[in-house]
């Protein structure tokens, strides 16, 4: 696909006024050369950056890549990096810590965002998006004039600057990035895949993310494996698709597209993805920007409320009004969305962000603002696309940045993977029976675990024809091997504890949640000294935006091979959430499974009960006020077998019924679960 080309209408606009700013940046360059004030080099970088991206643009195309050889394209990308590294990233000025100490803390805190804007010309250049680059040049102009004629930066005229920027309306940008989440016009990233060849990786390079050895060997790994195995499994993914929409009362062939989202280094299961989906199904894929092992983690969570710079309700009810009129204009794109195929990857090892005070955080206001924003967001996105008519389906393997058994795990995984839904639908009926009995479920810890929580069930208006429990095999979450339900909020009280568990992509140690009538009440952790820090660390990437959060589920993870594997290979702290919630009792934070989908009826398999916890006090107010009904939150959070004395359901009339004891399903016609344990030892 030639980006040129189709970025071409927004380029054009202002093509001639880049030339020319161009041309004074380069000029601007050589005088702040002879400089030596902490302003000027803040500036001559800046301009070093423009120009080597303009120049950069200019080489940019599929001859470069036909050309060069693949040590050759991998030092240029790799030098890209190199200033993110942790190494150099410790003087750089995208870093809060290094820009306060040069400016001190007030612009500093501007200065590392200015920066950013910048660092993101490897993007803009490479996707030949001048339109962008245009954007900032001009906005680098002004901060060089305004530094000329005042000689001294200030906080106001910095953070005025950043707003002129970045709070803009431009509806034909918005279109063009919406139309490539949602259109199938935007074919860059499918055809690399669809032209990749196995024996040449020079074009893992043209997705323009960062390669490590990481997504060099994944390619090694799926150039080699066999070929009638990826078949199956992308056939096998398909199905898992196709049965959610079954599962749940949708309609697939009214739907003509879905998304795509993979790891670099699987192009050759993702082609089998793309054809099968095509002609067994109609479905034209709409691939994005695959996901690469990050060059330096702790940048994310630097970065991860920049906008606070300019965020307000002002600019959250503009872009909202700008995103209704995008999602009008690509109705016909949204009709055919069926949803996504995700294939994740793991392995990377658990990560603990530095906390640093000179990083943006955002005000009280600007929080509920933003929460407000997210509201009305998701609002929109369910009036054009209704989770009513759309499904997912999610699966995950491990990349070779697991270790030395990397690929005896992934043929682990692959059979865990693999495992048939209907084995496990029989066996987690007999479960759902008996909790469907309780009026509470008991969770107490052991073994140093201090979790010890009561679950209210909500109450089944017929028992005969309802039920509490999904049943839940392997279609939109893969692996099989899970029941779960939504509880009642009044009467769901007590403490969740986890020694160590890795959310979000962040690693937390001793997490412990209180709540009360469903809602977190207190919440801690130990991954910093302070309290404080710790709290912060739980609020900013567990709670966000909200203040507390309620139980959105309680589930029971009936997986134990996984679990077996988990153990075997010592991989439990790099599993993702996808499989971790298979192999125990967990627990979700925020929305139900059923956000948005409330009123449609659903069904268990074998004896087709209707699943009525669909709803809790909170997602009712749907009916009278949206904007309290919904978190836009979902994190699921499991507790290990062998940190479990017991799941005791306790009935209304206090009759105990045992569903696991001492790390053991107890439940009769169950026994089967305990296998794989006792096999292992566990």
């Amino acid at each position: 696909m030639d980006l040129k080309k189709y970025y071409s209408k927004l380029n054009n606009k202002c093509e001639k006024n880049y030339e020319k700013d161009i041309a004074k940046i380069k000029i601007i360059n050589s005088v702040l050369a002879k400089a030596s004030s902490k302003e000027t080099l803040f500036l001559l970088k800046i301009s070093d950056m423009i120009i080597k991206f303009y120049k950069f643009e200019k080489k940019m195309d599929s001859k470069f890549f036909e050309i060069n050889s693949f040590e050759k394209i991998q030092k240029e990308f790799d030098s890209l990096s190199k200033e993110l590294k942790p190494k150099y990233y410790k003087t750089s000025y995208l870093n809060p810590d290094y820009s306060a100490e040069i400016f001190g803390e007030k612009i500093g805190k501007i200065a590392y965002v200015i920066y950013y804007y910048f660092k993101q010309y490897r993007s803009y250049a490479f996707e030949h998006k001048i339109y962008q680059m245009e954007r900032y040049n001009r906005l680098f102009l002004e901060l060089h004039d305004f530094f000329n004629s005042k000689k001294k930066f200030t906080g106001k005229f910095l953070k005025e600057l950043v707003s002129k920027y970045e709070r803009r309306y431009d509806l034909d940008e918005t279109l063009y990035s919406y139309k490539e989440m949602f259109g199938k016009e935007f074919t860059h990233y499918k055809e690399i895949i669809l032209n990749s060849n196995p024996k040449d990786f020079r074009y893992l390079y043209r997705y323009n993310i960062n390669i490590t050895k990481n997504e060099i060997k994944t390619a090694e790994f799926f150039k080699t494996y066999s070929k009638k195995k990826l078949d199956i499994l992308a056939k096998q993914i398909i199905k898992a698709y196709e049965q959610g929409f079954i599962n749940n009362g949708k309609d697939l062939s009214i739907k003509s597209s879905v998304l795509i989202r993979f790891s670099a280094g699987q192009e050759e299961l993702i082609k089998r993805l793309i054809h099968f989906l095509q002609n067994d199904y109609g479905l034209d894929s709409i691939v994005g920007c695959p996901s690469a092992t990050p060059v330096n983690k702790q940048i994310s969570s630097d970065l991860k409320f920049v906008n606070a710079v300019f965020f307000d309700k002002e600019f959250a009810d503009k872009k909202l009004e700008l995103t209704a009129k995008v999602y009008k204009k690509i109705e016909d794109d949204t009709d055919a969305y069926s949803g996504i195929i995700l294939v994740e990857s793991f392995g990377e090892k658990p990560f603990s962000p530095d906390i640093k005070q000179t990083a943006w955080s955002y005000s009280g206001s600007q929080q509920k603002a933003y929460q407000y924003f997210m509201n009305m967001n998701m609002q929109l996105r369910q009036k054009y696309i209704p989770r009513t008519e759309n499904s997912f389906c999610i699966i995950a393997f491990p990349s070779p940045e697991i270790g030395n058994n990397f690929e005896d795990i992934f043929e682990d995984i692959l059979e865990v993977n693999m495992l048939e839904s209907s084995r496990y639908e029989k066996i987690q009926k007999n479960i759902i029976d008996a909790i469907d009995k309780a009026d509470t479920v008991h969770i107490k810890g052991k073994n140093g675990n201090l979790t010890d929580i009561i679950i209210k069930n909500q109450k089944l208006q017929n028992p005969r024809k309802h039920t509490n429990y999904c049943n839940c095999g392997a279609d939109v979450n893969i692996p099989v091997g899970e029941v779960f339900t939504s509880p009642q909020l009044k009467g769901t009280n007590g403490t969740l504890h986890i020694k160590e568990t890795f959310l979000n992509g962040l690693k937390f140690k001793e997490l412990k949640l209180d709540f009360k009538d469903g809602f977190i009440s207190d919440y801690g952790c130990k991954n910093f000294k302070k309290d404080e820090d710790n709290k912060k660390f739980i609020r900013e990437n567990l709670i966000f935006p909200h203040k507390t959060l309620p139980i959105g589920e309680f589930a029971i993870g009936t997986n134990t091979l996984a679990y077996v594997i988990a153990q075997k290979y010592k991989i439990l702290d790099v599993l993702p959430v996808l499989i971790i919630e298979k192999m125990g009792p967990h627990f979700a934070i925020g929305d139900t499974c059923f956000s948005h989908e409330e009123d449609k009826a659903v069904f268990n398999p074998i004896d087709n009960k209707e699943i009525t916890a669909r709803d809790n006090e909170m997602t009712l107010n749907r009916k009278t006020d949206h904007s309290k009904a919904y978190t836009g939150v979902h994190t699921d959070i499991t507790l290990p077998y062998e940190d479990i004395e017991f799941i005791t359901g306790i009935s209304e009339d206090g009759r105990k019924i045992e569903i696991i004891r001492n790390g053991r399903f107890a439940v009769k016609g169950s026994e089967e679960l305990n296998i794989p344990l006792d096999k292992f030892g566990i």
